[in-house]
């Protein structure tokens, strides 16, 4: 599981589904991929990436952990194409880069229903938080006298 650290390094939701899209182009670069709905008349092969809801719990103090799960889809074929295709996945979904660094994919698991591969994969990381500074006081005087 990866760890970022500070504002500057957090991984957004966008930056997770585009580094799942960039991967199945990397490695499919014949094959389309969406990353919104499909309209009809679409062209097989291709790919369609669909997020699910993705989560932040805190996990103690600045330390959270991000969850996204993601169903890709992939139209082509007769079931045989299909389950070919899903072994490619595994391999080729098991490491994706993000940031700059690899995040694992993890629960990876594939069914085929009504001649469409639905390949499911999580990608979960911690991420921390930066601190926010406290503002600073304004100067203060203070007067006052000894008694003697």
């Amino acid at each position: 599981m990866a760890d970022r650290q500070g504002d500057d390094d957090v991984i957004t939701v966008n930056l997770v589904r585009d580094s799942v899209m960039s991967a199945l182009d990397q490695h499919f670069p014949e094959i389309k991929v969406h990353g919104e709905e499909i309209r009809q008349g679409f062209k097989k092969p291709c790919f369609f990436v669909k997020l699910f809801p993705a989560s932040q719990d805190q996990l103690l103090g600045r330390r959270y952990q991000r969850s996204h799960s993601f169903d890709i889809h992939y139209f082509d074929g007769s079931n045989e194409d299909l389950h070919d295709m899903a072994e490619q996945l595994y391999d080729k979904m098991e490491l994706i880069s993000a940031d700059g660094g690899p995040i694992r994919g993890t629960g990876m698991r594939h069914e085929v229903v009504d001649g469409v591969l639905h390949f499911f994969v999580n990608y979960n990381f911690h991420v921390q938080r930066s601190v926010e500074p406290d503002p600073l006081m304004q100067t203060m005087e203070q007067e006052g006298y000894v008694r003697g």
